[in-house]
């Protein structure tokens, strides 16, 4: 039986090829010892992998930098009222939301580099303007052209994912660009910028010194990331054909098919995991809209002063990360058991939300702090089905039609959740933390059911089609097939689900 690269010995013979032009022609038999396997993903992990984790992180601080902005007194400087504040954490995510049919052309044209290091300059500068507002109107027209030039990331992210990585491998590395290191250094950093003593407001200076560090790694991501193995610049022609052969295993495709396909969005449409998976983001995005805007406001109301808010608020990011890390690693030796740890990660945050909402948090303080820290485990969850997502849709169009879907319904949930956070109910917001649990409930049914379909179809798979292909030269044979082809998941019958 034929092994994966991680197995071939020196001197083995497997097959390779050019990039993908000549690999739709024939078959190369070169000798690549596994070093210069393990050499190619160093160089995808020293170079492609830094630019996606800061450019999200970025992302994350962005968005954060609104709720320690409220700390540091935005909300009075601005004169915001009733449920004002809410709309804001909102009113982003019409801008996001409103992006997205753009993007589902826009990201099958221009090169991922440029377009995401364009689109982190664009928000960079409003996160600038931000800090010139004052008043609701002003506040509220920023935070939607922000919402605009941050809706391209996440769909990028998850095809750097595909394009880049084998299917084993993306769930520790989605954790690693979809992280909470914002969460940590967000309350540290604001701590810091609480201490200046300028002419500004802190909240000002939180806005401006975050908005021009964007723009600076905006430049960077469009100078250095590429769109694809086949056009590395750290690649030499060799180490661009194994980089290629590495992920032609998944059968998801490589990317290379620009044409916008009517059928694999219907084939998207009437597959059950889209709507599982919808129903999950939905869910999970309430619950990041509930801890992104309100987390430090929650903490705030434990008695806590503005700069040891900020700081109280870092645990829970730092939560999330460790959960994110031990569970991914989980997954990357454990094949089948991404739903699982879906579903358990998700019931863990349900646990602390029910601690928040049920203990009285004025003669318990640290159990209901401790509540709030558990909480911290909701980003699992999205990691995994992010993961699950990119590993189990095959197409270009697909592909790209059910990222684009995932961050409509990301910018949906996100719209909705800051509503049940009533400024009446402040700073305890029972209303916000009940919807939090729900949804931490919905998000573990979801994991159940993606496991059930996943399962059933692999079943239904064997049976009609036999076995999957075994070894990795049939492996990477099915798969190129599948790219020449543009098949998606549902039309290879060699794919199987991973779940």
């Amino acid at each position: 039986m034929d092994r994966s690269p991680h197995e071939i010995e020196k001197g083995q013979e497997i097959p390779t090829a050019s990039v993908l032009g000549d690999l739709q022609h024939e078959h190369l038999n070169t000798q690549i010892p596994a070093s210069k396997f393990r050499r190619v993903l160093l160089k995808i992990d020293l170079v492609v992998m830094p630019l996606i984790v800061l450019a999200m992180t970025l992302a994350f601080l962005d968005k954060n930098a609104l709720a320690y902005a409220a700390i540091f007194g935005l909300r009075t400087d601005t004169h915001l009222v009733g449920q004002q504040y809410s709309w804001l954490g909102s009113i982003f995510y019409f801008g996001y939301l409103a992006m997205q049919f753009p993007n589902l052309w826009l990201i099958t044209k221009i090169p991922i580099g440029v377009y995401s290091g364009s689109c982190l300059m664009a928000w960079g500068a409003c996160l600038c303007l931000l800090a010139a507002c004052h008043n609701f109107a002003g506040l509220a027209t920023v935070r939607f052209f922000l919402g605009v030039f941050e809706a391209a990331l996440l769909p990028c992210l998850l095809l750097v994912n595909t394009r880049w990585y084998r299917r084993e491998e993306q769930p520790l590395r989605t954790a690693f660009w979809y992280n909470t290191f914002a969460g940590v250094f967000g309350g540290i950093l604001s701590y810091a910028i609480g201490h200046i003593n300028g002419s500004l407001s802190t909240w000002k200076y939180i806005f401006l010194i975050y908005g021009a560090v964007t723009m600076l790694v905006g430049i960077v991501v469009i100078l250095a990331l590429p769109d694809s193995p086949a056009t590395a610049w750290f690649f030499s022609a060799e180490e661009k054909k194994i980089a290629m052969l590495r992920v032609t295993e998944n059968q998801t495709g490589l990317g290379t098919n620009k044409d916008l396909k009517l059928n694999q969005i219907i084939d998207a449409l009437t597959d059950p995991k889209y709507y599982i998976l919808i129903i999950f983001v939905i869910a999970q995005s309430v619950t990041n809209a509930g801890i992104t805007n309100f987390n430090p406001l929650i903490i705030s109301g434990y008695g806590y002063s503005q700069t040891k808010t900020t700081l109280m608020a870092t645990p829970q990011a730092a939560v999330a990360m460790v959960a994110q890390a031990l569970f991914t690693a989980i997954a990357f030796f454990v094949p089948h058991i991404r739903c699982l740890l879906w579903v358990l990660s998700s019931l863990i945050a349900m646990a602390g939300a029910i601690i928040v909402h049920v203990v009285d948090s004025t003669t318990q303080r640290n159990v209901s702090l401790a509540g709030v820290y558990i909480m911290g485990f909701y980003n699992v969850p999205w990691v995994l089905a992010l993961s699950l997502q990119t590993s189990n849709t095959g197409g270009t169009t697909k592909k790209s039609f059910v990222s684009i879907s995932v961050a409509i319904f990301y910018a949906v949930g996100n719209i909705i959740g800051p509503q049940f956070f009533l400024q009446s109910q402040s700073p305890h917001y029972p209303l916000g933390i009940g919807a939090m649990l729900c949804c931490f409930a919905i998000m573990a049914v979801t994991g159940v059911l993606y496991f059930v379909a996943c399962f059933a179809s692999n079943k239904h798979l064997d049976r009609v089609h036999g076995t999957q292909i075994e070894g990795w030269s049939g492996r990477v044979t099915a798969g190129l097939e599948a790219d020449i082809d543009d098949l998606t998941d549902r039309e290879n019958p060699n794919f199987r689900y991973t779940y």
